[in-house]
């Protein structure tokens, strides 16, 4: 997704009654923070499996296991979930140049009937 935002373009009016979104700059930070916590809440999840495994085999291998699930359904949950996020902005732009186009349109046909 590019980054149509640039901040030195950014007026107040924009900012305050937004006319240019500002999220679609951030996601990808946002993303890249969610995969780490997956990553470590499954990678603890895993690590605690080890002290289980002291007491019960049986239950250290479950947490084992779910661990690496949430590892996996973790990140595929995540990319689903922003790459729809991206979709909607998409379709947001998209909208937004549909809308630009038929004013232009509008006012050019404007004035050629104001011209004859």
């Amino acid at each position: 997704m590019k980054n149509n935002v640039k901040f030195k373009d950014l007026s107040f009016k924009d900012f305050f009654f937004f006319n240019k979104l500002l999220t679609p700059v951030f996601i990808t930070i946002i993303y890249w923070v969610v995969i780490a916590l997956v990553i470590i809440s499954g990678l603890s999840i895993i690590l605690g499996s080890f002290a289980l495994f002291h007491y019960s085999f049986s239950m250290g291998m479950i947490a084992f296991f779910s661990g690496i699930f949430t590892i996996i359904g973790g990140l595929v949950s995540t990319r689903i979930v922003f790459e729809i996020i991206c979709i909607l902005f998409n379709i947001n732009r998209n909208i937004e140049k549909i809308a630009s186009a038929s004013t232009d349109t509008k006012e050019v046909s404007n004035n050629n009937t104001n011209n004859q």
